[in-house]
C-alpha cells in the first residue's frame, strides 16, 4: 500500500460513497475476522444443525465471493478469471487469506474515482452491471456473513452470555410498556 494512508475514512464527515463502501466491505469483513479468531480450532466445522453454515463454510463463502465480485471488477478479460483458490484448512492460516482479501478490496475501492460507479461492467449471466452494483452486492454479502458469523460465535458463547434478549427500541422512549419483547419463543407456553 505505498503511498496510501492506512486511516480510515472519517466516519461522521464521509465525502462520497466510495468512502463508505470502504468503511463498509473490509470493515465488516473485518467483523467476521474477528468472531473467526474467537472460534476454538475445535468448533471450526460446528454448527448448531447441519443445515446452518459452519465458521469455515461462513469465512469460505465470504471469500468466495470477495475473490469473484473482484475479479469481475478488475480483470475485464474474461478468459483470464480463475477459479476460487482452494483455501488452507487451518482456521488461522483461512483467517490471514480472508484479511489480504478485506485488504485487497480496500486497496481497489481506494482505487476508484466516484466517476467510475456508473461505469458498466459484463457479468457471468450475460448482463452488465454498474460497478455500484458488484460494491453493493459486497457490502450487502458482508453484513449478512458476519451476521452468520456472530449467531454461531453467541451459539459457541464467544459472544455473550445466557438467553438471547436483544435491546428493543422502545425500551428508549418514554413510552412504558408497549408490548412484550421478545415476543415468546413458543406462544402455545406462554402465560
Amino acid at each position: 500500500m505505498t503511498g496510501m494512508s492506512d486511516a480510515l475514512p472519517d466516519f461522521d464527515h464521509l465525502r462520497n460513497e466510495l468512502e463508505v463502501f470502504e468503511l463498509m466491505i473490509p470493515g465488516y469483513v473485518g467483523s467476521i475476522l474477528r468472531a473467526a479468531r474467537l472460534v476454538p480450532d475445535d468448533k471450526w466445522n460446528w454448527s448448531f444443525v447441519d443445515e446452518t453454515p459452519t465458521p469455515r463454510e461462513t469465512v469460505e463463502h465470504t471469500f468466495a465471493w470477495l475473490w469473484c465480485d473482484r475479479q469481475q471488477m478488475t480483470v475485464p478479460d474474461w478468459s483470464q478469471h480463475q477459479p476460487v483458490p482452494n483455501l488452507p484448512e487451518d482456521r488461522l492460516r483461512m483467517i490471514a487469506v480472508l484479511e489480504e482479501e478485506a485488504m485487497a478490496w480496500r486497496s481497489l475501492i481506494r482505487s476508484l474515482q466516484p466517476s467510475q460507479l456508473d461505469e458498466e461492467l459484463p457479468c457471468w449471466d450475460g448482463e452488465t452491471r454498474l460497478r455500484r452494483s458488484y460494491l453493493f452486492h459486497m457490502g450487502q454479502n458482508v453484513v449478512y456473513k458476519a451476521g452468520q458469523m456472530w449467531v454461531l460465535a453467541f451459539g459457541l458463547g464467544l459472544d455473550g452470555a445466557g438467553l438471547y434478549k436483544a435491546p428493543f427500541p422502545d425500551e428508549y422512549y418514554p413510552f412504558g410498556k408497549v408490548r412484550t419483547w421478545p415476543a415468546p419463543r413458543n406462544p402455545a407456553s406462554s402465560p
